[in-house]
């Protein structure tokens, strides 16, 4: 694979952390935690309304830190849970916040039942000078069991 890989990603409950370590121990990649200091309720249907209420706020949570030397990545994965058939509006600040111009970005994301294709619209909308590649979708729990998937996937990209 050619190139520096950065795993970003969000995670309330666990599952994309998951996800993105599995994503780590087939490329090697360096893993950033994509983080905020807006709270998010543990229960699901409190932090649902929160997440929605969010979206139709066109919200931007802040971050509260940032990858050191973006610069020296060529393909960067942002991973998150699917909230409100969408990514988080944390990751729309993650997005704002860098320039991805001439990159490879992959979404992934975990969701009990909703595609990652709004996600992959809203990535190369937000951020039209990069080259988007086919995201993945895991189960929420099926993360565990999955890394055949992952692996892939990974390679249907190029990126191993």
């Amino acid at each position: 694979m050619a190139g520096k890989v950065l795993i970003a990603y969000f995670s309330h409950w666990g599952h994309s952390k998951e996800f993105a370590e599995a994503i780590q121990n087939l490329t090697g990649g360096d893993l950033f935690e994509i983080e905020t200091s807006q709270f998010y309720p543990e229960e699901h249907d409190p932090c649902s309304i929160q997440g929605h209420n969010e979206l139709l706020a066109d919200f931007r949570p802040e971050l509260t830190k940032q990858v050191p030397d973006m610069d020296q990545y060529d393909t960067v994965f942002i991973g998150h849970p699917i909230w409100w058939y969408r990514e988080p509006m944390i990751i729309r600040s993650f997005w704002e916040s860098y320039d991805f111009s001439g990159k490879t970005v992959i979404p992934f994301a975990t969701s009990g039942d909703i595609g990652i294709e709004n996600t992959e619209k809203d990535t190369k909308k937000f951020l039209p000078t990069t080259n988007v590649k086919a995201g993945l979708r895991l189960e929420t729990h099926a993360v565990a069991s999955s890394t055949n998937q992952i692996r892939e996937w990974l390679a249907a990209d190029g990126v191993i």
